[in-house]
């Protein structure tokens, strides 16, 4: 059986995926909604954060690969958390643009790093915790969006998109809750 620490970094994995998935899909409408920018122009700001996907999969590794694990997560999370304080408050095109470069920045390595964390965690079950990591994923990327749309319709998208920072926080939280810390070098 895996343990309550594997459970508690299951949490944290699927609220990191929640958290990207529903900012990926709702961002223009915040955009929208702040900026007063067109559906079009909004959809397309979202291409930075696709941008800041790849530039963070590219240089944070090489920025912290002297760092552990857990304290790459925490930065990359708190580098989420804050430029999505940033993109919620604008009320600015260009200063949501670069929220969402920062924000895309932040979710890089989320993925791949938690899915470590969860197989570190596993008791020597590498392929069970990927098989329960792909059920959070699919749980995380079906109920986010679609959760985040709900609570739209009922209290309106800025205040909805406040589901966001929980799951950035609930993601921390189970990093500091469950260590996995160990080097990861080059």
């Amino acid at each position: 059986k895996l343990g309550l620490s594997f459970w508690i970094a299951w949490v944290g994995f699927f609220a990191t995926i929640s958290s990207e998935f529903a900012t990926s899909f709702w961002a223009s409408s915040l955009v929208t909604n702040r900026t007063g920018a067109t559906a079009a122009i909004s959809t397309t700001c979202v291409a930075a954060l696709g941008t800041g996907f790849g530039v963070g999969r590219w240089f944070i590794p090489i920025w912290m690969h002297r760092t552990s694990l857990d304290n790459r997560l925490k930065t990359i999370l708190a580098i989420q958390m804050t430029s999505f304080g940033i993109f919620w408050l604008s009320h600015n095109l260009l200063l949501s643009l670069f929220a969402l470069f920062l924000i895309g920045v932040g979710i890089s390595g989320q993925f791949p790093m938690t899915t470590v964390r969860l197989i570190k965690l596993s008791n020597n079950r590498p392929d069970f915790a990927l098989g329960k990591s792909a059920l959070a994923a699919g749980l995380a990327i079906s109920f986010a969006p679609f959760f985040l749309a709900f609570l739209g319709d009922h209290i309106g998208i800025s205040r909805a998109y406040l589901m966001v920072p929980f799951l950035i926080a609930t993601s921390f939280l189970s990093i500091l809750f469950v260590s996995s810390e160990a080097p990861q070098l080059r």
